[in-house]
């Protein structure tokens, strides 16, 4: 094949790449209808023009709610650097999430000037319910696809995603 045949291909590859993410990636990360209009009424009542909608997409609200469900509890520096987001958007986010009664900041045990963020009792069910709809909407997604089908697509976006680590 030509340089010129190996360049189309592969530009037609990457094409079909981001054409099957666009419609594979909202589908896993959508909340259930009633969370998202609960989540969305009780944000822009007290917040229309900062409500984490604009500030961060879906994908990165729900990313930044499993740090916050999981132990330890992450700094501000940690949420900023593992989203990929300045600290000025992380802190708006979480001082949202914080009034809303969604979030809350944690002193550190080892170090008073290191500040953590959790989820409150009210966050932690709002996160179970993205979670357990976001499970069962990666296995409708999958189950295409045999056992073994999964577990290699499963390896394969592992080694893509740890060569993109590999860039950071």
């Amino acid at each position: 094949m030509s340089a010129d045949g190996q360049e189309k291909a592969s530009t037609e590859r990457v094409n079909r790449l981001l054409q099957h993410l666009e419609e594979i990636v909202p589908r896993l990360t959508m909340m259930p209808p009633e969370v998202r209009s609960h989540l969305m009424n009780q944000l822009d009542a007290v917040h229309p023009r900062f409500s984490p909608r604009l500030i961060a997409e879906p994908p990165t609200m729900h990313r930044m709610a499993s740090m916050l469900y999981g132990d330890p509890k992450p700094t501000m520096g940690e949420l900023s650097k593992a989203l990929s987001l300045p600290m000025s958007t992380v802190s708006r986010i979480v001082n949202i999430l914080e009034e809303q009664g969604f979030a809350k900041r944690l002193p550190d045990a080892e170090d008073g000037r290191v500040v953590r963020v959790g989820l409150t009792d009210n966050g932690q069910q709002i996160y179970e319910a993205m979670l357990s709809h976001a499970v069962h909407n990666a296995e409708r997604v999958l189950d295409c696809l045999t056992a073994e089908e999964q577990i290699i697509l499963l390896t394969l976006l592992g080694k893509v995603a740890s060569n993109l680590k590999k860039d950071t």
